[in-house]
């Protein structure tokens, strides 16, 4: 795959991959895969598309792939929905799944390193307005940065499901991933206080859609390198 995004923390410059044997083989920029062009069966122009670690939803078994969810799966993991304070105290070192709503905690849950992730609100289908809800949709002082809501709903599902290792686009990783449409990708400033934003690329970060417009339109789901249509 050449001439898109990649959404890699270990590569945040990717904009081409390799897949190999159902696993993603190397990622890095376009002019670093030409050197694997005449080696592969299938060469897929992304035309400027994200490619991104898919969704999970912890509280639905067969969640909606035009949604960006690659696995939906009810699990004992308790799921945190407009809970009362004392019920948040109890749980405060506890694996929680929270609904992006207020009264909800999530950015005191997660600089405290308590295992958190993202599940959508009755009627949610988009895992980007669920990740926009825990950017904009809560109290301040609990939103999330956009970066840390991305983990939640992906990498951080994962680990709540014993799977560490997934959720995450980097070399060795099962290529399962969601690929699609977007105009603009922005890198998030390091100061949590706000959302502070910026185009700046000599960033280390990858970027991510802006969450306050226009959301990203759903393309495909790649599930081991093959695409779902």
């Amino acid at each position: 795959m050449v001439g898109g995004h990649v959404y890699s923390p270990a590569e945040p410059f990717a904009t081409a991959l390799l897949i190999q044997d159902r696993v993603i083989a190397w990622i890095g920029t376009d002019a670093g895969a030409e050197v694997h062009v005449a080696d592969v069966d299938t060469v897929v122009d992304l035309g400027g598309d994200l490619v991104a670690p898919g969704f999970v939803h912890l509280a639905e078994t067969n969640p909606p792939a035009e949604g960006g969810f690659v696995h939906g799966e009810r699990t004992q993991v308790p799921v945190a929905d407009r809970w009362v304070g004392q019920a948040w105290d109890n749980a405060a070192a506890q694996p929680l799944a929270v609904v992006p709503r207020d009264p909800c905690r999530l950015r005191s849950r997660v600089a405290a390193g308590t295992p958190t992730a993202l599940v959508p609100s009755h009627g949610t289908h988009n895992g980007w307005e669920v990740l926009r809800a825990a950017v904009h949709g809560v109290a301040a002082d609990e939103a999330l940065t956009a970066r840390a809501a991305f983990s939640a709903l992906t990498r951080g599902a994962w680990r709540l499901l014993g799977h560490p290792t997934r959720g995450v686009l980097e070399v060795g990783s099962d290529a399962t991933f969601a690929q699609w449409a977007v105009t603009d990708l922005l890198i998030e400033t390091p100061d949590e206080r706000i959302s502070n934003w910026s185009t700046d690329p000599r960033a280390t970060t990858p970027g991510l859609p802006p969450l306050d417009g226009t959301l990203p339109g759903f393309r495909r789901l790649w599930r081991e390198g093959m695409p779902s249509r």
